[in-house]
């Protein structure tokens, strides 16, 4: 089989789907070769309120809201469990895009394929990208790909674009994919069942709970559903190494398991939060955590989401990074294609400096949350109204960051993250603001028919009912 066509699209994934529809919706002929067969499990399940207009713009934000469960902010809990901060993007976001999503990602990634299709893509799953050659002698690209079965298939197209994740399909064949020394974690993550929704889960908000010392991680707790808890511990490379030769000569052979319950019941929050559950799917490990890109984009081809940069998902950042990244270059293949005067790589360039200093923006929010002389997201206090008032100023700084507004004005944030990083600046704001008495409130005021919408529900009885025909279960 050979296909010819105008983009050629590796990655599935978020990433890959919205370029799809973009470019489809514009005319353009798309083939999206995905090597796995969708549903499939996959980690990111919590999103940021940046990407409400993509969504709206793709046209399946109606669709979302009937599904997921919505996010109005994020809750930062120190080591002991003993301080807490609650990040509310009301404060900074007016209207209904304030609240974001937690996605059970297997149908969320299958959501925007789906529309992806109907906007005239080409799908094609199970097919693995094998090689490219972007020296075509008409300026273009050729994609030879395997489908499943072992057919061999031909991709020609005007432009390339890689989302294939984490596989880096350019990146790798360019030997362009470099590791990040300064973020060399890994994480471990299930969905639990029965889980304790108190402490902010109940009230929707995302759980990063600080494991501090040679561990250097953290753990997150994300409600995806009315009795469904995504949860994951990430660790510094090194301490993991060390604790699992400690499990492994204890004759320990599920060491992952064993650590990863090891590491969550350290934590007094999420021993109280998990007490009666148990976990509901198999134990996911991603361990090549952190890297970059040192080609991103060319005349013919241009990289986006984890294809180009995976960072530490602290601030949940990554599908927004990779579902912004992918419009704007939508944007730029756009003008590259159309362009009277041939490829024109301005319009890239101009896309590639924005994405650029959004994913060094995070990086820098990233590193200093890693910093133990920094500030403690956990420990700045809460950003309630009554207290907004105090400091909006600069904590407005920090909700738009943590809202996801770090792609057009990420240069303005560079230095309101430094001063946080000042020990004597921090500790000018502890005596003036974060000492205060009203520093008390723990919520976002969001109702739960807000967060946990009776769509919700029906929603996972059909999802249940099906899960368990296709295991021949009685209903």
């Amino acid at each position: 089989m050979t296909w010819t066509g105008d983009v050629v699209i590796v990655g599935g994934g978020p990433a890959g789907s919205t370029a799809a529809t973009l470019l489809a919706k514009r005319g353009y002929r798309v083939a999206v070769l995905e090597k796995e067969e969708f549903p499939r499990e996959h980690v990111g399940e919590s999103l940021l309120p940046y990407c409400y207009p993509i969504f709206e713009q793709l046209g399946v934000l109606d669709e979302l809201a009937g599904r997921f469960v919505r996010k109005p902010g994020v809750r930062f809990v120190d080591t002991e469990g003993s301080s807490q901060t609650t990040w509310c993007f009301a404060h900074v976001i007016k209207g209904p895009g304030y609240l974001s999503f937690h996605v059970i990602r297997s149908e969320f990634d299958q959501l925007l394929l789906d529309n992806a299709a109907r906007h005239g893509a080409m799908i094609r799953e199970g097919t693995r990208a094998q090689t490219v050659d972007l020296a075509c002698s008409d300026g273009g690209v050729k994609v030879l790909a395997v489908h499943d079965g072992g057919r061999e298939e031909t991709y020609r197209g005007r432009f390339l674009i890689d989302a294939s994740g984490r596989d880096t399909f350019v990146a790798s064949r360019m030997r362009a994919k470099r590791p990040h020394p300064q973020l060399d974690r890994a994480a471990l993550s299930t969905h639990w069942a029965g889980a304790r929704y108190e402490g902010g889960i109940e009230q929707g908000l995302l759980q990063v709970v600080y494991l501090g010392g040679e561990k250097q991680g953290w753990i997150w707790a994300i409600p995806v559903g009315t009795d469904r808890v995504s949860v994951g511990v990430v660790l510094n490379h090194s301490y993991l190494r060390g604790e699992r030769a400690k499990l492994v000569r204890l004759g320990r052979e599920d060491w992952q398991m064993d650590l990863y319950r090891q590491e969550l019941f350290s934590s007094p929050f999420m021993a109280e939060v998990l007490a009666d559950a148990r976990t509901i799917q198999p134990l996911m490990f991603n361990g090549d955590y952190s890297y970059s890109v040192t080609q991103k984009h060319g005349s013919n081809f241009a990289l986006v989401g984890d294809a180009s940069a995976f960072i530490d998902p602290i601030f949940a950042s990554g599908v927004y990074l990779s579902m912004n990244s992918s419009r704007l270059v939508a944007d730029a293949v756009h003008a590259t294609l159309s362009s009277e005067g041939g490829m024109d790589g301005s319009a890239m360039e101009n896309a590639y400096a924005m994405i650029d200093g959004a994913y060094a923006l995070v990086d820098k929010a990233i590193r200093m949350f890693y910093n133990p002389v920094a500030i403690n997201f956990a420990q700045i206090g809460s950003a309630a109204e009554l207290i907004h008032r105090y400091h909006e100023n600069a904590l407005a700084v920090g909700h738009f960051l943590l809202a996801g507004d770090f792609f057009e004005n990420h240069e303005r944030y560079y230095r309101f993250l430094d001063l946080l990083s000042d020990p004597e600046i921090l500790k000018l704001y502890r005596s003036t603001v974060i000492e205060r008495p009203e520093f008390t409130a723990a919520t976002c005021d969001a109702s739960p028919l807000e967060i946990f919408a009776p769509l919700l529900a029906e929603h996972e009885r059909r999802r249940e009912q099906s899960l368990r025909t296709q295991a021949h279960l009685p209903a």
